[in-house]
């Protein structure tokens, strides 16, 4: 009959937790480098890089206090507020 302590069982559950995480991790080294792969290929081809949204200029809005963007601006919803509905 098999002898289970539990020094024995403890040193099992850290064994199966140290291959469980280094699975993991191995995994998540494997997708950063074929993410990467991936982009240096794209990147060889010539194909466009993602194209990045411009800055744009915030203004403070006088009543309520929030930065909203200086172009397209919309009223927040207070009586006094300057922008336009």
């Amino acid at each position: 009959m098999p002898d289970f302590s539990l020094g024995k069982l403890l040193v099992l559950a850290f064994i199966l937790a140290v291959v469980w995480y280094g699975w993991k991790y191995a995994q998540r080294v494997e997708a950063i480098r074929r993410a990467l792969k991936e982009e240096i290929e794209r990147r060889r081809a010539g194909a466009p890089a993602a194209p990045k949204r411009p800055a744009e200029d915030l203004v403070k809005c006088s009543a309520c206090g929030i930065y909203v963007p200086s172009r397209g601006a919309r009223a927040c919803g207070r009586a006094d507020c300057p922008w336009p509905r």
